[in-house]
């Protein structure tokens, strides 16, 4: 292949056995800088020109054929990729009608214009060849082009698409955050995962107070997977292990139909304090950033830890023997008294407690969280006073008392008191629903009521003995 004097590269091949015709037309190429390669037999060029095509052939039409051979058979002939030219003498002109049905780039004669005729056809072959190149280039920057286009049109899909899920996943953990001072966060979690439409199903498992055991919410929901309680063998003090996970993992698994994925919601240990399963079938999610929305799910339980552990409300405990006197002072303004008493009673829960002791009740743990929790949703201007573990005192404004009545309702049917008992496998058939009830505002009737509680239990428990030895009994005399 030889750079022409136009500046592009051509390969010539010549077919023919004419040497003297060979070489005239091999002379007129090299005044245009080509050099051409000579075949001989119709064989030999057919061999070549599969390997490598050349970009122009002059043929022979004396080489039309060589037995059964035929040039117009070339698989390159056939598809049109290759570009020839006929050339004939006076004496072989005849021949020419061997090409017809052909599509032959040109025809040259062996005349005085040969070297016209040849130089003409390089032009053109050349210029051919110039305007294929650029259509190449065009063509190719197109593509470029198109790709680039596409990549920018994927690239602000994908932005849009990421744009729509950070708002979606900030409206979600913000609402939970909300929610998380009326309620306990895994129950405002599990609110919103409930409302997710584009989710079939979440389920979750977080410590219980020892540590030991992996426990799930006992929450009836269309969508929540209820998982089985996990001993673990060891403590887990700084979160769940990874060990842990494994485990949750495996039964997660096995109770959903599609593998979900697996969020591990830090509070600030170095384990996740839970570990949330989220499974789904609409392909669109499999593009949700998952990573991004167990960060900020992490970061909204942090934050409120931190909100729950500052030292807010403190002023409105008030001691136990100052609310005795406050209840005396209402009682003496009578109707004109602003402010109304309520009494929560936990005796249920102390009482499940006093029966199990067995099963250890964390004192100290319930305590605070049930604490932390409520102060943050009490209005600043409502007070309490704790009687001991049996009772706590809200003094409330008369006009917040049905909101603050409403939302300490909601609040313990919501906490769950089952979480603080070592194995809570063994008290959710127990009653242990704090009571809640409007009180008149006398220390002295709060007293009677307070041991009229106690009276009741106490025959209550006592009711229960008897029956339990009267069954005994009676199931002595059946059995003689």
């Amino acid at each position: 292949m030889q750079t022409t004097l136009q500046g592009i590269e051509l390969s010539v091949a010549i077919l023919m056995d004419d040497l003297a015709s060979a070489k005239e037309i091999a002379s007129a190429l090299r005044q245009n800088n080509i050099l051409a390669h000579l075949f001989q037999s119709l064989d030999e060029f057919w061999v070549a020109s599969t390997i490598q095509t050349p970009d122009l052939v002059i043929v022979d039409v004396t080489k039309m054929s060589q037995g059964s051979v035929q040039f117009k058979q070339h698989p390159k002939v056939m598809d049109q990729s290759l570009c020839y030219v006929f050339y004939s003498k006076e004496s072989t002109k005849i021949l020419l009608q061997s090409t017809y049905g052909l599509k032959p780039f040109g025809y040259i004669h062996n005349d005085a214009s040969l070297n016209v005729q040849i130089l003409s056809l390089v032009d053109r072959r050349v210029e051919v060849l110039k305007h294929n190149k650029e259509m190449k280039e065009l063509e190719l920057r197109i593509q470029r082009l198109q790709s680039r286009s596409q990549r920018l049109i994927s690239d602000r899909s994908s932005a849009e698409e990421f744009k729509a899920h950070f708002e979606f996943m900030r409206n979600f953990c913000s609402e939970i955050e909300n929610e998380s001072l009326k309620q306990d966060f895994t129950q405002a979690l599990i609110s919103k995962l409930e409302k997710w439409e584009a989710i079939d199903g979440y389920g979750l498992y977080e410590l219980n107070q020892s540590g030991q055991k992996l426990i799930s919410p006992e929450i009836v929901k269309r969508k929540h997977h209820p998982f089985p309680s996990l001993w673990l063998g060891q403590a887990n003090h700084h979160g769940i292990e990874s060990f842990a996970q494994d485990m949750a993992s495996q039964v997660a698994n096995d109770l959903f139909e599609v593998e979900p994925v697996l969020l591990k919601i830090h509070a600030g240990n170095q384990s996740p304090d839970v570990v949330l399963f989220v499974s789904f079938k609409e392909e669109r999610m499999m593009n949700f950033p998952w990573d991004v929305f167990e960060t900020m799910i992490s970061s909204s339980l942090r934050r409120l830890k931190l909100h729950q552990q500052l030292p807010q409300y403190s002023s409105q405990f008030t001691p136990m023997w100052e609310a005795l006197d406050s209840m005396d002072k209402m009682q003496r303004a009578g109707g004109d008294s602003d402010t109304r008493i309520l009494c929560l009673s936990l005796i249920p829960i102390i009482d499940v407690a006093k029966k199990r002791m067995q099963n250890k009740f964390y004192w100290s743990a319930f305590f605070n969280d049930f604490f932390l929790q409520l102060s943050g949703r009490l209005n600043k201007s409502t007070k309490l006073s704790l009687f001991g573990p049996w009772h706590v005192m809200f003094f409330i404004p008369k006009e917040d008392l049905e909101s603050e009545f409403q939302m300490l309702q909601l609040f313990i049917r919501q906490f769950g008191f089952w979480k603080f008992f070592e194995d809570n496998s063994q008290v959710l058939s127990e009653e242990m629903m704090p009571t809640l009830k409007l009180i008149p505002p006398s220390s002295s009737h709060y007293l009677k009521i307070f041991e009229k509680e106690f009276e009741d239990m106490a025959s209550h428990q006592e009711t229960k003995r008897l029956m339990t030895l009267a069954r005994g009994e009676s199931s002595k005399r059946l059995s003689v």
